[in-house]
Order: C-alpha cells, then structure tokens, then sequence
C-alpha cells in the first residue's frame, strides 16, 4: 500500500527545473540588453547637458568680451568649471580677437571675435564656436 498519491511522469503537471532555469536565462539577456540600451541613453543625456552647457558658457564669454572697451579687447583662456549631474565638470574657453580694419572712409574700425568651448566627454573630444563683429561704439 502505498499511502502517498503516485508521482507522475507525463509533462502534463507544472514546469520542469530546466524549463525555468531556460525561461530565467531568457529573461536575463533581455535585462541585459535593456540596461545597455539605459548605459547608452545617460551617455548621450550627459553628452547633451554639456553640449547645451558649452553654448551657454560661449555666450556669456561673448557677452563679456563685448563688453570690454574697444581698444582693451584681447585673446584670452581659461578653464570653467560647470556642475552638472552633481559633478564639476571643466570646459575649456578661448577667445581670439582679430582686427578687420575698416572700410570706407565713414566706416567706424572693427574687431572679429571668436569664442571656442571645449570639453570632453567619456574620452571624446567636442567644440563650439561662435562668432560676432564689434565696432568701435560713438562713445569710445
């Protein structure tokens, strides 16, 4: 007499151990591709703060460089530290200054400024620049 209920031996009842550990092995490489797809959205999340960063840093720098006088208006470089996701993160901004001259005898002397901003992000190397023209103003 056997006291407990027979054991089957048709896979009619319930998951067998190898069929969970394959759905479990499924499951796990489709996580993994998942997180790589999250690894590569916060790289170009990070690569998009600083780019957006660098453009503002370039136009505060032209704003300054514009507001020099005239004849005090030179190159420059320095390193600006920005905080961005909790962490200083360092651009590089340039300012080159090249006299244009004037043209025409009514024409006021001119200056072409340039600002660069460049930064690094995971080992790639970026820049932005921009450009303006600065005429000598009336009251200088």
């Amino acid at each position: 007499m056997n006291a407990g209920a027979p054991i089957s031996r048709s896979n009619s009842l319930g998951f067998t151990l190898i069929e969970v550990l394959m759905a479990m092995s499924v499951l796990t490489v489709g996580l993994l591709g998942l997180l790589q797809s999250l690894q590569l959205g916060y790289r170009q999340n990070l690569r998009d703060r600083m780019r957006n960063e660098a453009v503002q840093v370039a136009e505060e720098q032209m704003h300054d460089l514009r507001r020099i006088p005239f004849d005090e208006i030179v190159g420059f470089k320095r390193d600006i530290p920005k905080k961005i996701g909790g962490r200083e993160m360092p651009f590089e901004a340039a300012g080159t200054v090249d006299d244009i001259g004037s043209t025409g005898s009514t024409a006021r002397p001119a200056k072409k400024l340039r600002v660069t901003v460049s930064w690094t992000v995971h080992g790639e190397r970026f820049n932005h620049e921009i450009f303006t023209v600065r005429t000598r103003r009336s009251d200088e």
